[in-house]
């Protein structure tokens, strides 16, 4: 029996062995976890080279150093690069060997996985496997294999078929359920059920392990970011007196050339408006400021246009006068006392906004100042879009988009077949499967060497139940031409030598075994008095 249920359990366990290895390198098209990628350039060197070949494995979370297989819409195709940057559920990558960051910036959706392994020249062999003649060299092996035993298998007949892995395999798993809950019954009704229970204690051993591996190769939690986005709009707006000679109507609007001659003072106006998620206790403060610079030497002069001025909200507005006239005197005066005569000025109004508070309990801290800004050409002052010169109403309204992160812990998890489970459950589930498992095994070696060491008829009920039969008449057996062996583990090896059952007969006390080969009856005979257990005289003067 020792030597049938090691066969069993070497199945069970070579069964764990071969779906952990599918789940770890089969493609995921195929319900597995890896994508193979081939290299192929080099902006992965000096660790990765062309014709290398990377396995990725699909991740809950990405970190920043994180060396990635991303799909490239903008390409097309499948990049492997590494992660310098996130924010927003976006992910900034670079190669290795390059000095630039990629234009496209993935989302986690779109990371085909993490690397997990590295093979040198490994996609050069897969290259050379994809030859035809190569593939059909090898289908023919693989097939010439598979023939052969399949015809070893029908020269063995019905041994081969007893010996089936998979079958076995099935048949034990189908009866352990019912078989498991019997386990509590007295000595009599486990000996049909004690390989079945040993069977099963074993696989799940084995997978406790296999499963506490894994998890305790991974940390228990990983630090995460936890992103909240929200963004700052800020708009500008100017208007003053004008000429209606000159303009559409006697008002200058947001966007028209202002001239000095016609009007100094220009009302500026700026609004600015905070957009986020559970934003709580917005505070902050604005002044409006006019800086004056010549772009070639570099001096510039600040004007406040207005006292710094806190509020309180996710909204603002601030209003002040803008006096172009004092401005053009200050550029005069640097013409006059410095005896430099540059071509034309810039004037930036800028609202110098610094905003606290909350939003979805993060902490924000940050500054908005975004510039409208005039070129003087000492006639007027104009806005300028060097970028976009069709579209300078553009510059009136500026959006900035920014997000908080806080790095929080949380549970790390392992991705199945789609499905994650946490490593500390799996930590759990692994400890307690050892446990249970060897305990229960154990227990049932225990009750075996008890059994073995007070009755070794139901012993050998246990050892050979699932080959022997029982027989009414074996008169027929008792032949003089039969040969008795000296021990029942001789007979079963005859028995497994020639493939044949394992007789039993019970007759006055006495049990009897028999095994047909080749014409020849063996006999092994087992008293029931000589399977008694013996006792000392001072036993069994104390059980008198």
């Amino acid at each position: 029996m020792v030597k049938r249920l090691s066969s069993n359990l070497a199945s069970g366990i070579w069964l764990i062995v071969m779906i952990g290895l599918w789940l770890a390198f089969a493609p995921t098209q195929a319900g597995g976890l890896a994508s193979y990628i081939l290299v192929v350039g080099n902006s992965m060197e000096p660790n990765f080279h062309i014709g290398d070949l990377v396995i990725v494995h699909e991740e809950a979370e990405y970190q920043v150093g994180d060396a990635v297989v991303y799909s490239n819409l903008e390409l097309g195709n499948f990049v492997f690069h590494r992660i310098i940057a996130q924010k927003l559920g976006r992910f900034t990558l670079q190669g290795d060997h390059n000095s630039w960051v990629d234009t496209y910036q993935p989302s986690k959706e779109e990371v085909r996985g993490k690397l997990w392994l590295h093979i040198p020249k490994g996609g050069r062999a897969v290259e050379k496997i994809r030859n035809p003649y190569i593939m059909a060299g090898i289908a023919g092996i693989l097939g010439g294999v598979l023939a052969s035993g399949f015809f070893k298998s029908k020269s063995k007949g019905r041994k081969s078929m007893n010996r089936d892995w998979l079958l076995t395999l099935k048949q034990k798993l189908r009866e352990l359920p019912a078989k498991l809950g019997d386990a509590q019954l007295p000595n009599s009704s486990l000996e049909p059920h004690l390989e079945a229970l040993t069977f099963g204690l074993g696989c799940i051993a084995f997978a406790s392990l296999l499963i506490g591996l894994v998890a305790f190769s991974r940390p228990a939690t990983r630090t995460v970011k936890n992103e909240v986005g929200y963004e700052q709009l800020g708009s500008f707006i100017y208007t003053a007196s004008a000429s209606a000679s000159v303009y559409d109507a006697n008002t200058l609007q947001s966007g028209d050339p202002i001239f000095p001659k016609l009007t100094c003072i220009v009302d500026m106006q700026f609004q600015y408006l905070l957009i986020a998620q559970q934003a709580e206790k917005i505070t902050g403060t604005i002044q409006l400021t006019a800086t004056v610079a010549e772009p070639v030497s570099g001096w510039q002069r600040v004007v406040e246009l207005q006292k710094e001025m806190a509020f309180s909200g996710s909204s603002v507005s601030a209003n002040a006068k803008l006096d172009l006239c004092k401005i053009e005197k200050l550029t005069q005066a640097l013409e006059q006392d410095a005896e430099v005569h540059p071509g034309s000025y810039t004037l930036t109004v800028s609202p110098n906004i610094k905003v606290k508070g909350r939003i979805a309990d993060h902490e924000l801290d940050s500054a908005f100042n975004p510039g409208l800004e005039f070129r003087y050409d000492r006639q007027q002052f104009y806005l300028v879009n060097e970028e976009e010169e069709d579209k300078e109403v553009n510059l009136l309204h500026t959006v900035e988009t920014g997000a908080l992160s806080a790095p929080q812990l949380e549970a790390n998890t392992i991705k199945v077949f789609n499905l994650e489970f946490a490593v500390p459950a799996l930590r759990l589930i692994a400890i307690l499967g050892l446990i249970v498992s060897l305990s229960g095994l154990a227990f049932l070696g225990k009750r075996l060497r008890t059994i073995s060491q007070n009755d070794p008829v139901q012993l050998n009920r246990i050892r050979f139940g699932s080959i022997a039969i029982n027989v009414q008449n074996a008169k027929a057996l008792d032949s003089k031409s039969a040969l008795d062996v000296s021990s029942i583990d001789d007979l079963s090896k005859l028995a497994e030598k020639f493939n044949a059952p394992l007789l039993h007969a019970e007759r006055n006390q006495t049990h009897v075994y028999y095994v047909q080969g080749e014409g020849t009856t063996y006999r092994f005979t087992l008293s029931v008095r000589e399977a008694e257990p013996q006792f000392s005289e001072t036993e069994s003067g104390d059980k008198a």
